[in-house]
C-alpha cells in the first residue's frame, strides 16, 4: 500500500444480485455470487442490500459479470442485477464526497483497504 497520490480514478462499484430460482433458496444462490467476489482480490464489503468493491471499473465489471453467470450456473432462471459505480479523480480530495475525510470506525470500512492509501 502506498502513500502517494493515486495515478488514475479510484471506482468504488455496488452491486446487487437479485436471483429467481424455481425451488430451493435463492440466498444459496447470492452466496456463489458473493463467493466470485471474495475470489476476485478486489478490496470489497458485503452488505445487507449489495456487496461494495474497490478497484478499475472494468476489472470491477468482470466481476459482476462472473458474479451474475454463477447464479444462473446455481439455478437461477434469471437474474436482475443492481450496479451503481462511484469514480473520484485525484482531484477530488477537495469535495464532500470523498472515502478518506471524516473517517470514523462506523465508516472506515475501505480505508485499511484502500489501494491507494487514502486517509
Amino acid at each position: 500500500m502506498q502513500n502517494d497520490q493515486p495515478q488514475g480514478n479510484a471506482t468504488y462499484l455496488a452491486f446487487q444480485v437479485i436471483p429467481r430460482v424455481r425451488t430451493g433458496n435463492n440466498y444459496e444462490v447470492v452466496d456463489r455470487a458473493i463467493d466470485v467476489v471474495k475470489n476476485a482480490n478486489v478490496p470489497f464489503v458485503v452488505g445487507a442490500m449489495e456487496t461494495t468493491m474497490h478497484g478499475e471499473l472494468d476489472q470491477l465489471l468482470e466481476i459482476v459479470k462472473a458474479a451474475q453467470q454463477a447464479c444462473l450456473d446455481h439455478g437461477a432462471v434469471e437474474v436482475i442485477t443492481n450496479i451503481k459505480i462511484h469514480t473520484t479523480t485525484p482531484d477530488a480530495h477537495d469535495t464532500f464526497c470523498t472515502y478518506h475525510r471524516g473517517v470514523t470506525p462506523a465508516n472506515s470500512v475501505f480505508v485499511k483497504a484502500d489501494p491507494f492509501g487514502k486517509r
